[in-house]
C-alpha cells in the first residue's frame, strides 16, 4: 500500500507540475489538499527537488523575469506575488535584484508611461492620479512614481 500511495501521489504532483512550474509550497500544498499523508508528501517534495523539478530559486528568476517583461510589474508587486507563491525571501530579493541590475526601475516605468500616454497630458490632475494609480497598481514605488510622472509631465508643456 505504501508504495502505491507514493506513485499516486508522485503521479499527482507531476500532473500538477507538468501545467506550469511551480513553488515547493505550491506542490506541498496540493498534495496536502489530496489528503496524502505527511511522510509521503516529503518523500514526493525530496525526489521532486532531487531530479530538479522543483527549484523555488530559478522559478522566483524566470517567474519575475517574465512579469516584468509581459505585465511591466515593478519591484513591489513581483515582490508581493512570489511570496504569496511561498518563495523564500532570499530568493525573492535575489531575483528582483537581477531584474532591476539590467534596468532601471524608473526607466522602464518612464518608458511605460510614454508608450502609452499617447497625446493624452499630464497636466490634467485627474489624468495625472490615473497615472499614478495605474504604476502603483503595477508595483512601483511612490517616489518613483512622482519623479517619473513630474518629468513626463515637465516634458509634455
Amino acid at each position: 500500500m505504501g508504495e502505491n500511495l507514493l506513485k499516486r501521489a508522485l503521479d499527482s504532483a507531476y500532473r500538477y507540475l507538468a501545467r506550469s512550474p511551480r513553488s515547493r509550497i505550491e506542490v506541498e500544498r496540493r498534495l496536502r489538499q489530496k489528503n496524502y499523508p505527511d511522510p509521503v508528501i516529503r518523500q514526493v517534495l525530496q525526489q521532486l527537488e532531487e531530479y530538479r523539478y522543483i527549484d523555488d530559486r530559478a522559478l522566483a528568476r524566470q517567474w519575475a523575469r517574465d512579469r516584468f517583461a509581459r505585465r511591466h510589474w515593478g519591484p513591489s508587486r513581483l515582490r508581493m506575488e512570489l511570496e504569496r507563491k511561498g518563495i523564500a525571501r532570499e530568493w525573492i530579493e535575489e531575483a528582483i535584484r537581477e531584474l532591476f541590475e539590467e534596468r532601471d526601475e524608473k526607466t522602464h516605468a518612464m518608458e511605460l508611461v510614454a508608450q502609452r500616454l499617447r497625446g493624452r497630458s499630464l497636466r490634467d490632475p485627474k489624468e495625472y492620479r490615473r497615472w499614478f494609480a495605474y504604476l502603483f497598481r503595477r508595483g512601483y514605488s511612490p517616489d518613483v512614481i512622482q519623479s517619473v510622472l513630474g518629468r513626463m509631465k515637465e516634458n509634455s508643456e
